[in-house]
């Protein structure tokens, strides 16, 4: 999706990164984008676990050709690589391998398979209702 002045601002349901030269760039907030909590995980994540810094600034949609990696992300795409815009593909037309890493991470994140974030993003719901319910032991 495009903002009135044309940039790029994210997906229908999703925010948008691009990969370049190894960097991560997102749209600012002032794109109109959603300030979302996958957002705002992938930026920490990339930070935290690859060293990755995320910049935050107005994308035209001509740049969406030239980076090496594209993906969305939210609460229903999770991490979604981009492999193809406008019919050109971006990078080399497949699932990028900066992408590729930082799904798999999200993956283990989420699943709480990554211990590193398991107090700060998950929480055994299931488990405590059981145990409430005095189902378990």
């Amino acid at each position: 999706m495009l903002t009135h002045e044309g940039n790029v601002s994210e997906g229908s349901a999703e925010n948008i990164f691009l990969v370049s030269n190894g960097a991560f760039i997102t749209p600012a907030p002032s794109e109109n984008v959603l300030l979302g909590i996958t957002r705002e995980t992938v930026i920490e994540l990339a930070e935290r676990e690859f060293g990755i810094v995320t910049t935050e600034r107005q994308v035209d949609r001509t740049e969406l050709y030239t980076v090496d990696e594209v993906f969305l992300c939210g609460t229903g795409a999770q991490i979604a690589p981009v492999v193809e815009i406008d019919r050109r593909p971006v990078g080399d037309g497949g699932v990028g391998p900066i992408g590729g890493k930082l799904q798999n991470l999200y993956f283990d994140v989420v699943r709480g398979k990554n211990t590193t974030y398991k107090d700060q993003w998950c929480l055994p719901v299931y488990a405590e209702v059981l145990q409430r319910a005095n189902v378990l032991d």
